[in-house]
């Protein structure tokens, strides 16, 4: 997939909500656990201009969520993590820095949507044999 189809993909991600958008998270969490898609803050911030402010804090909802998974390589967590912190702190304040432990990431982007459809969704995707047959490197290589 090329960068622009995969930004398109984060655009449909953040333009309803995240119930409604499975299909789309999940093909986004294909190209970022397993082909190495890192969102930069340019292009963040080219998608900010055309998306309002509930669209936008979605699609950063879920680029954290996705980096929360263990097949998340660790560059691409921590890198996912820093740009979500960024713009954390520019849209609701404090630190940016997300609750240890368990937590509701549509919460803390101040979002009513539910993740829990996405994260029942993306269970199959995050096992090491599905992760293993992509032929690429993920969290989870040895």
């Amino acid at each position: 997939m090329t960068v622009s189809f995969t930004r398109k993909r984060l655009y449909r991600v953040g333009s309803r909500p995240l119930e409604l958008a499975v299909e789309d998270v999940k093909q986004l969490a294909e190209v970022v656990w397993y082909r190495g898609y890192r969102p930069t803050q340019a292009e963040m911030d080219r998608l900010r201009d055309v998306m309002s402010r509930e669209e936008f804090q979605r699609a950063l909802c879920v680029l954290e969520l996705l980096s929360q998974y263990p097949v998340c390589r660790r560059d691409t967590a921590r890198h996912l993590q820093q740009l979500t912190r960024h713009f954390h702190r520019q849209l609701l304040g404090g630190d940016g820095i997300p609750t240890q432990g368990r937590y509701s990431p549509s919460k803390r982007w101040g979002l009513n949507d539910a993740t829990a459809p996405l994260r029942k969704a993306l269970l199959p995707m995050q096992t090491r044999t599905y992760a293993d047959a992509t032929g690429h490197r993920h969290g989870l290589s040895a």
